[in-house]
């Protein structure tokens, strides 16, 4: 069970950083001021160690 909730929370987090990514790339197709580009790759990094981070901490759990 644990374990299925495990894989459950991964793919929501991938979705996620998918969508970011997807967000992320619509910045290069217009001008765009170094602000936003730091706040998207901000988004990303915190999102990507958040995710990370839990899922170690839940697989430890076991």
């Amino acid at each position: 069970m644990k374990n299925d909730f495990l894989k459950a929370i991964f793919i929501i987090w991938g979705v996620i950083l998918f969508l970011e990514l997807l967000w992320f790339s619509s910045f290069t197709n217009r001008s765009h001021s170094k602000t936003e580009a730091i706040f998207a790759t901000t988004v990303i990094a915190v999102t990507s160690v958040f995710g990370s981070v839990g899922i170690y901490l839940f697989k430890r759990e076991e």
